[in-house]
């Protein structure tokens, strides 16, 4: 197929075109149809918004799942919306603490979706029922494939295209992100270079032309760091070894890690800590003075309420089988010295935590405050020395709470939402202007009516970090700008824990792969924009190609071609790959090439360069080198799928093992017919092997994992069907190769060649 395209490009001798209907070629061919839609429901889209939905359009119809990345507060529940508008069946799968924004959302968009909290996949099996389009919201949360959780959404995504929201997919590593392609793209996902990933996602940051639609910005305040008594971190660092329980191990310096980290926070995060461990020692400790060495999960009958410890009956645990003596000993000393710290942290205060967030709300009297914490104890506290100053609120996973009493989580939250969400209005005296939360919060709730953010202290990861500012700095706040505030941990903690460093690196890793976060400042912006962005400004130049010209046919007639004067030899066109469009770029040194750079280098430059009329004639010759140059790399691309998918990352081993699986029956059902159904065994056997280097869902990869080499024609046939049926729709066209759709030549000025 791919020499029959090359030579009848070559004998057809393409289609002259100008610079201008070259570049309006390719906009259409790369980007789709023109968004048209203004509005779903009561909700009218910006022009991103728009642009989102065209392009996530065809991504699921060409790869079976998309990835929608934007910058936290640009509106992607309402793009996803838009989405689902064109689809009779669709499931929202969200954290249970999202139901009622997505219940409001879908109000106002006047859509149908049944509604399944991320927390009940965990609980039970996938829901066998058939879906169009599964919207997963907070998507990150799906980074990790050893939980059921994980399992049970790859099994619901295996017949419904997929797509998954979140403005933070990397927390820890690349492979955050490849767990979460591989939903859609099976274990493929692994070795997906930058340049494949970005295929898949939109990304777009609250810069730029995107920046105009209310987004605030944010204004990083300098860090402060609270004095604290550091006899606490002396006594802390010097804890004896614990003891594990029988099923577990514990490593000391993890222990003392985490009482660090929670003296960092507040003295009252320590003090919860401290009695949690002491009563886990205590039942430890009496159980193995019964002679029984208990598991983690029996140890969780013994709770520490006010000052004494409710113990269990550890005469009902099974004997223990290994002498027990020297671990109580182990066990009285490190609980011995648990006590003693409890006691002195029980003396100190964190009056110097509420003094600073006074001062924060001294500074900005007139603004609304959310302070976040990673610990409820911290919340807690800080509520307990600030409630006595009026309009104070509390709320973590326990429920919120005010200065008179309980309260309801929707009634502080309207507080906070932006005007028209059905916030009613409230006396001086019910105003609150200061909400004190943990991160339970800092996931798709809408805060834009606070201005000002206080980190009271530092999560794992800068994508927390985001998030927790993404509730405020988003569109539709009436603010110009948000202010953010964070304690840092004190230095000798820092030396210890080294949290900044932490989150500093995890954020560079975010920025080399997706572009720097605008709201986060713990990495510099790289002077090399990441692949991803630099396609997202390729398709931001594309847009203009297109605006007030007539569409442009990219269908299967010849290519079009045109010519502009250049310093140097290049080409950049759009290609359709296998039934994909594919933007490919040409230079003398690399051949093709869809390196972003290159790419970008030539959209950028096309579109500053004259239009200089239809292609010269001398371009013939460059154009037959051009046509070569892709047929090699289309080799070379079969190629790499055929292996796994891309170089630069090794093919991850549920791949490989399908693979060999499909193989060897592919082979035992050619070797083990005979003459007369020999043809219909090849036919069987080619569509096994197509079926190895086909990208295909992870829990399809798992069914084709289940056949053995001596599975019958039928159960082999029924695999296959599923296959076909889950094919990405780009996968099940007929047209196989590479051809050109348009083509934009730079040939160097006549007195530049030699």
């Amino acid at each position: 197929m791919l020499a029959r395209t090359i030579d009848s490009m070559q004998s057809d001798a393409s289609v002259p075109a100008s610079l201008s209907t070259a570049r309006a070629a390719i906009a259409d061919c790369i980007l789709g149809d023109e968004p048209l839609q203004l509005r779903i429901g009561d909700i009218t889209l910006h022009p991103h918004q728009r642009s989102a939905v065209a392009r996530l359009t065809r991504t699921l119809t060409d790869h079976g799942g998309a990835l929608l990345c934007d910058d936290v507060g640009l509106g992607k529940t309402y793009v996803a919306l838009a989405l689902a508008a064109t689809y009779d069946s669709v499931a929202v799968v969200a954290p249970a603490t999202l139901a009622a924004m997505w219940q409001h959302a879908l109000s106002a968009t006047h859509i149908s979706a049944e509604f399944i909290s991320i927390e009940s996949l965990g609980r039970s099996g996938a829901v066998e029922r058939k879906r169009k389009l599964i919207i997963v919201d907070e998507a990150h949360h799906f980074r990790n494939p050893c939980t059921r959780r994980y399992s049970t959404l790859a099994h619901m995504c295996m017949l419904a295209p997929v797509l998954l929201l979140t403005a933070t997919p990397l927390h820890n590593s690349r492979d955050d992100i490849s767990a979460i392609v591989a939903l859609f793209k099976g274990s493929r996902a692994y070795s997906m270079t930058d340049a494949d990933l970005a295929l898949t996602i939109v990304r777009r940051d609250s810069t730029g032309s995107i920046g105009a639609h209310d987004v605030p910005i944010v204004e990083h305040m300098p860090p402060r760091v609270l004095i604290s008594n550091e006899t606490v971190l002396d006594m802390i660092l010097a804890l004896p070894a614990p003891v594990p329980p029988s099923d577990g191990s514990v490593a000391t310096r993890l222990v003392i890690h985490g009482l660090v980290r929670q003296w960092a926070s507040s003295n009252a995060a320590l003090v919860g800590a401290l009695k949690r461990r002491i009563a886990r020692s205590h039942g430890l400790l009496a159980s193995l003075e019964a002679g029984r060495y208990p598991t983690a999960a029996e140890l969780s009958a013994w709770v520490y309420t006010g000052d004494a410890v409710q113990l269990a009956f550890a005469e009902l645990l099974l004997p223990a089988a290994i002498p027990l003596v020297a671990l109580a000993s182990a066990l009285r000393e490190h609980t011995s010295a648990l006590t003693e710290l409890l006691s002195c942290a029980r003396k100190l205060d964190d009056d110097a935590l509420a003094d600073f967030v006074r001062e924060v709300r001294t500074t900005h009297t007139k603004e609304k405050i959310i302070a976040f914490s990673c610990f409820a104890e911290t919340a807690e506290g800080l509520y307990r020395s600030l409630r006595r100053d009026g309009h104070i609120a509390l709320l973590t996973a326990r429920g919120a709470m005010i200065a008179s009493g309980p309260i309801s989580r929707a009634e502080v939250l309207e507080q906070f939402a932006p005007a028209g969400m059905g916030t009613r209005v409230v006396t001086d005296h019910e105003d609150m202007t200061v909400l004190i939360a943990t991160d339970l919060l800092s996931e798709g709730v809408n805060l834009q009516q606070a201005s000002i953010l206080i980190h009271l202290d530092l999560p794992w990861t800068a994508a927390r970090l985001e998030q927790r500012i993404g509730r405020l700095a988003r569109m539709g706040s009436p603010h110009a700008r948000v202010a953010s505030y964070s304690v840092n941990p004190p230095p000798r903690a820092e030396a210890f824990l080294r949290e900044l460093e932490i989150v500093t690196r995890k954020s560079a890793l975010s920025e080399q792969i997706f572009g720097g976060s605008t709201t986060t400042n713990f990495s510099e912006r790289s002077a090399e924009p990441a692949a991803i962005m630099r396609g997202e400004r390729v398709r931001e130049l594309m847009e203009g190609w297109r605006r007030g010209t007539t569409p442009v046919n990219c269908g299967v007639g010849r290519p079009l071609i045109a010519s502009t004067r250049a310093s140097c030899t290049r080409a950049i066109g759009a290609w359709i790959v296998d039934g994909i469009p594919r933007l490919l770029a040409w230079d003398e040194s690399t051949g093709i090439t869809t390196d972003a750079t290159s790419i970008q280098s030539a959209i950028e430059l096309a579109n500053v360069t004259s239009d200089h009329g239809p292609a010269a004639p001398n371009t013939t010759q460059l154009l037959a080198i051009i046509l070569r140059a892709a047929g090699v790399w289309y080799d070379q691309h079969c190629a790499w799928l055929a292996v796994g998918g891309s170089t630069g990352f090794p093919l991850a081993s549920g791949a490989r093992d399908a693979r060999r699986t499909l193989a060897r029956v592919a082979d035992a059902t050619s070797a083990n017919v005979g003459f007369a159904r020999r043809s219909e065994s090849a036919a069987l056997s080619t569509r096994l092997r197509n079926a190895a280097t086909t990208p295909l869902p992870l829990a399809v990869e798992w069914s084709l994992e289940s056949l053995s080499e001596y599975a019958d024609d039928a159960s082999v046939t029924t695999i296959l069907d599923l296959v076909d049926r889950v094919r990405p729709a780009a996968d099940r066209v007929t047209e196989k190769g590479i051809r050109c759709v348009a083509l934009i030549l730079f040939v160097p000025e006549p007195d530049a060649q030699p």
